[in-house]
């Protein structure tokens, strides 16, 4: 694996250009649509994070009332995600709990892309605050987060487990 400009590439990554991307929610999809999505949002997860912090994305998921999830896909093929966000709303907080690209689509701006679309609805909604923890070895993502206007708040030493310090990043919208 090669790097560019801090960032990690994958030499097989496929090209997706920005304008094939849609962003979607997944709160508006019929669930013939939402289970073929899930599945495919299920093996990114499973291929990106350990077993232990890894979601369950069965149709269960979307009967929580504040959860969202959004989701990146190509418009050639829109039952497919390419990145995905699970965030969780208590009162005028927005916990942004997971926002992963399939590996393969990393290093192309579709992470950007999923934030803004993030902070740009959390601020519609009147939240005041996106919170977020991410792993201090996960240099792309915590760039990722710096870019978008977070900042660090604390570090919890084992948060991930032993030897996985956590780090809580905070992005503050002012009214």
């Amino acid at each position: 694996m090669a790097s560019a400009g801090g960032i990690a590439r994958n030499p097989s990554n496929a090209v997706l250009h920005i304008q094939h991307l849609s962003v979607h929610d997944m709160t508006f999809q019929a669930k013939e649509k939402a289970v073929p999505i899930l599945a495919t949002i299920a093996r990114i997860e499973k291929k990106s994070f350990p077993a232990t912090e890894a979601l369950d994305f069965s149709t269960s998921i979307l009967k929580k009332a504040n959860t969202r999830i959004l989701f990146v896909v190509n418009q050639s093929a829109p039952l497919s995600a390419v990145a995905y966000c699970v965030c969780v709303r208590h009162r005028r907080t927005i916990l942004l709990h997971k926002i992963c690209v399939a590996e393969r689509f990393r290093g192309q701006g579709i992470g950007k892309l999923l934030m803004d679309q993030i902070l740009k609805r959390a601020e519609l909604e009147g939240c005041d605050d996106l919170e977020l923890w991410v792993d201090e070895c996960r240099m792309p993502a915590r760039n990722l987060y710096a870019r978008s206007g977070f900042e660090e708040r604390c570090r919890v030493k084992g948060y991930y487990g032993p030897g996985r310090t956590g780090i809580k990043m905070i992005a503050h919208f002012s009214r």
